[in-house]
């Protein structure tokens, strides 16, 4: 037996019967988490702004701090030591006892987070991009295009603290050099413009 996990965005391409007959037919069972990481990360980031005097950066994303490095602003920020959702939600599945000895795999919107997640060589876990595994597989069933990400912008709205949320390389290099950056708790950044559905792991329209 084969496990797989579908990220969020990967779900919502589909309808659940022709996702679920698609991993059938490849022989894959999808397996869920049972602990809530939104809320558990949410919580994370509250508290690492509680704790700093400058802005938070958000860590979602992968190619976040590769960004924040290039552009000379590290000693201006606060770069906290959180996890991605995504990557909390493989950690769960690998530990798992009722899944030990078989292959896990878990699914991400972008080679980013798969990358991340494979260097964590978890055992009998694999990360691999959406499009990667339907390359793997040979086929794919029929998927809807996203007009929007079922992880948008406004992920840390209503905790308290103000926020500034920026999608896409060039607008988070053009926040990076203005003073707006400085009057803020927290910048949610997202390096995909408009969210994960346009990461390079998924497919966006259908075919």
């Amino acid at each position: 037996m084969k496990y797989i996990w579908i990220n969020p965005v990967t779900e919502s391409m589909y309808t659940p019967a022709a996702l679920s007959a698609f991993l059938q037919k490849n022989g894959y069972t999808a397996v869920t988490v049972s602990t809530n990481w939104i809320n558990i990360v949410k919580e994370k980031y509250k508290a690492a702004v509680a704790d700093s005097s400058l802005p938070v950066m958000d860590m979602r994303c992968p190619k976040i701090l590769e960004l924040v490095k290039e552009s000379g602003i590290s000693s201006a920020v606060t770069i906290p030591e959180i996890e991605p959702i995504l990557i909390h939600c493989g950690r769960e599945i690998s530990q798992r006892e009722d899944l030990r000895g078989t292959e896990k795999i878990i699914t991400t919107p972008c080679k980013a987070l798969a990358d991340m997640g494979n260097a964590l060589a978890l055992p009998e876990t694999t990360f691999l991009p959406w499009n990667e595994f339907l390359r793997i597989t040979g086929s794919e069933p029929a998927a809807t295009s996203l007009e929007k990400s079922p992880i948008p912008p406004g992920f840390f709205e209503g905790l308290g603290f103000s926020h500034h949320s920026v999608t896409g390389e060039t607008e988070i290099r053009e926040l990076f050099q203005s003073e707006e950056l400085h009057h803020t708790d927290l910048v949610e950044l997202l390096f995909c413009k408009d969210g994960c559905h346009n990461g390079d792991g998924v497919k966006i329209s259908a075919n």
